[in-house]
C-alpha cells in the first residue's frame, strides 16, 4: 500500500525540482536528434551526482588539511543503431563523445543546466555515430564466435525519495578528528599516523528516453584511520581501519571510535616485536573481519560477468574475466553454504548495511539474487548489457564500466552457513587438525589489509610475488596472523602473504562459526581498492561467519627492507 501511494505522488514531486525538470525537458528535445544518412538515437540517458563534501585530516592532534567542495558529476549516454547492435561494446567506444564543452553549473539554474545537457548530448551523439561506424568496419574483418545483443529492455522507473539536506558541523568535526588523531601520541613507535573524516551529502538524478525519472539522496560519512611503522629489522608495517555510515545518526560515537583506535594502535605496536613468520601450509582459521574480507575479494568481486568487446584485427588486449565465468552449476563452497546478494535489505541485527540502494546506475530497480545455493554457482549480478546466458538486468549496475557499459557489483553479500559451531569449537578443531598432520602449530588470521593501506610499490611487489610463487589471484595480505599452539597459546607473527588463493580455495572450508561478522567498505570496482579511494565509489557490506580451511598456503615476505631512521622520533611519550 505504501508503494502504491508513493507512486501516485511521485510525478508531481519530480516536476518541482528544477534540476530534474531541466534534464527531463532537454531529454524530450534530444529524442529528435538526427543527422542525414546516419542512425538516430534509440536510447538516451542523463545522470547527475550532486555532492557537497567536507573533509578534514589530522595527525598527532594537529590539523594537516581540511576543505569543502561542491561536485556535480554528469553522466550521459547516447546509443545509436538498435538494441541488437549499437555503438557500445567496441574497444574504442569510450574514446568518442566524452561530454560537452561547457561546465556544469553548481546552482539550480534551469536554463544553464539545459544548456549543458544540450551541448553535451550533441557531442556524445556525434561521437556515438563515429563509434558505430568504426565498429561496423571492424566487424567486417573479424569472425564473431558468439553474437549477443548490445542492450536489453527494462521497465521505466519513476522514483522520488527527495533531496539530500546538508548539515555541516565543520568546527565540531575538525575538533573530533584532532582529538582522535592525538591518541597516537601515546604510541611513539608508530612513525606515521593520520585520521580523516569525510562527509558527503549527495543527491543522484537519472532520466532516460524510456521514461525513467529518478531522484534520491545518497549520503556517505566516513572516518579512516591509517598508521605505519618500521620493525627493528627494517620491515615496513602498515594497517588501517575505517567506519562508514549512510546517516550521521547511524555513525559510531566518538568514544567507540577512540577505543577502536587505541586497540588498533596497540596491535600495530605489538607487530613491531612479533617474530617473522615462516612459510606455512596447513589448516587455517579465518576469524572475525578476515573472513568477510576474503569473501569480498574472491567471491564478491567475481559475481559480475565481463563481456569481451569487439576488437580490430591485431589489436587484441587482455580483458579481466570473472573466475566464476563458465562455472554455472559448479560447486565452489561446501554444500551447506549459500550466498545471497540483497541490495534491498537495510540493516542486519540492528546495524545499517552500506550496500543498500533503491535503483541502480541504469535506472533499474534491484532484486535480491541467490548467487550460490548448496555451494554451487546459481546466478550472477547483471546489468542491461547482455552476457552469455543472460539477456536481462537484475539491477546491479553500480559503477561506470568500460566500452559504454556499466559495471555489475555486489551490494549486501550474505554468506549463510547451515552447519555451524561455536568459535571455541572451531579453534579446538583447528588445533586437532594441526596435531593430526604433525604440525607444531596452526594459524589464525583475524584481519587482512583490505581495503589496502599499502603504497603502489607494495601492491606491485605483492603482484610479482604472487606470480612468482604459485600464481593465483592477488589477494590482500594478512595483517593480524597468529600461530596457535596445541595448548591454545597464541603468538602474533608478521610478514605473511597468501599463496595460490582463488575461488577453488573455498572448497576446502570444513567448518563455519555460528556468529557472522559484518564488514563494511567503500570500493571503486578494482580488485584491491585503496582505503579512501576516490572517483565513483560504491558501498558494500559482507556478512560472513568465521571459516576453517582444511588447507591454505602462506608465504613469508622476501624483500629488501630500508634502513631505520638514523635518530629516534623527537616525540618522546611513554607507551601504554
Amino acid at each position: 500500500m505504501r508503494f502504491v501511494l508513493f507512486a501516485a505522488l511521485a510525478a508531481p514531486l519530480l516536476a518541482q525540482d528544477p534540476v530534474l525538470k531541466a534534464m527531463k525537458d532537454e531529454m524530450e528535445r534530444s529524442k529528435s536528434l538526427r543527422l542525414p544518412n546516419t542512425p538516430a538515437p534509440y536510447y538516451i540517458e542523463y545522470g547527475l551526482d550532486d555532492v557537497d563534501t567536507f573533509n578534514v585530516s589530522a595527525t598527532l592532534g594537529a590539523l594537516i588539511g581540511s576543505g569543502d567542495s561542491k561536485i556535480r558529476a554528469p553522466r550521459l549516454a547516447v546509443r545509436v543503431g538498435e538494441p541488437r547492435f549499437d555503438n557500445t561494446n567496441y574497444m574504442f567506444s569510450d574514446f568518442f563523445g566524452r561530454g560537452g564543452g561547457s561546465r556544469m553549473p553548481h546552482e539550480d539554474d534551469y536554463d544553464v543546466i539545459r544548456h549543458y545537457f544540450w551541448l553535451s548530448t550533441d557531442r556524445v551523439f556525434k561521437g556515438s555515430i563515429q563509434s558505430l561506424s568504426r565498429k561496423i568496419s571492424a566487424i567486417r574483418n573479424i569472425t564473431q564466435t558468439e553474437k549477443l545483443e548490445d542492450f536489453s529492455k527494462a521497465e521505466p522507473v519513476k522514483l522520488d525519495l527527495g533531496k539530500s539536506k546538508p548539515v555541516f558541523h565543520r568546527d565540531e568535526w575538525t575538533a573530533m578528528v584532532k582529538r582522535l588523531s592525538a591518541v597516537f601520541n601515546d604510541y611513539p613507535r608508530l612513525t606515521n599516523s593520520v585520521v580523516e573524516f569525510d562527509s558527503g551529502y549527495g543527491t543522484s538524478y537519472f532520466v532516460n528516453s524510456e521514461g525513467s525519472e529518478v531522484k534520491f539522496p545518497d549520503d556517505l560519512f566516513s572516518v579512516r584511520v591509517r598508521a605505519s611503522a618500521q620493525a627493528p629489522d627494517g620491515m615496513l608495517l602498515h594497517d588501517g581501519i575505517s567506519f562508514h555510515a549512510r546517516a550521521l545518526d547511524q555513525f559510531p560515537s566518538e568514544a567507540a571510535i577512540k577505543t577502536a583506535i587505541e586497540n588498533f594502535a596497540k596491535t600495530l605496536t605489538s607487530l613491531l616485536d612479533a617474530p617473522m613468520a615462516e612459510d606455512y601450509s596447513g589448516p587455517v582459521l579465518l576469524e572475525g573481519t578476515a573472513s568477510p574480507q576474503l569473501f569480498a575479494q574472491i567471491i564478491g568481486m567475481n559475481l559480475g560477468l565481463t563481456r569481451k568487446p569487439v576488437t580490430e584485427p591485431g589489436r587484441n588486449f587482455p580483458i579481466p574475466v570473472s573466475e566464476l565465468e563458465g562455472r554455472m552449476g559448479s560447486r565452489i563452497l561446501p554444500e551447506w553454504m549459500d550466498v545471497v546478494d540483497d541490495p534491498l535489505k537495510e540493516s542486519h541485527e540492528g546495524r545499517q548495511l552500506l550496500g543498500t540502494y533503491a535503483v541502480d546506475m541504469e535506472g533499474v530497480k534491484p532484486v535480491p539474487v541467490t548467487v550460490m545455493e548448496a555451494g554451487k554457482v546459481k546466478n550472477f549480478l547483471l546489468t542491461r548489457q547482455p552476457v552469455r546466458g543472460y539477456s536481462a538486468s537484475n539491477g546491479h549496475a553500480r559503477l561506470p564500466g568500460a566500452f559504454g557499459a556499466k559495471m555489475a557489483l555486489f551490494s549486501n553479500l550474505f554468506v549463510n552457513a547451515k552447519e555451524t559451531s561455536p568459535d571455541a569449537e572451531l579453534k579446538k578443531k583447528l588445533i586437532e587438525l594441526a596435531v593430526q598432520r604433525g604440525k607444531s602449530y596452526a594459524m589464525i588470521i583475524r584481519r587482512l589489509d583490505f581495503p589496502t593501506t599499502g603504497t603502489s610499490e607494495e601492491l606491485q611487489r605483492l603482484s610479482v610475488a604472487t606470480t612468482q610463487r604459485g600464481g593465483g589471484k592477488v589477494v590482500s595480505s594478512p595483517v593480524l596472523a597468529y600461530r596457535v599452539y596445541p595448548d591454545g597459546r597464541e603468538e602474533l607473527v608478521r610478514g605473511l602473504r597468501f599463496r595460490s588463493v582463488n575461488v577453488r580455495t573455498f572448497r576446502d572450508i570444513i567448518a563455519a562459526s555460528d556468529k557472522p561478522r559484518q564488514f563494511d567498505y567503500v570500493g571503486n570496482g578494482v580488485p584491491l581498492p585503496g582505503l579512501g579511494a576516490g572517483g565513483y565509489v560504491a558501498g558494500h557490506s559482507v556478512i560472513a561467519p568465521s571459516v576453517l580451511f582444511e588447507d591454505l598456503e602462506l608465504d613469508h615476505r622476501e624483500e629488501d627492507n630500508p634502513n631505520l631512521p638514523i635518530v629516534p622520533s623527537p616525540i618522546v611519550r611513554s607507551s601504554r
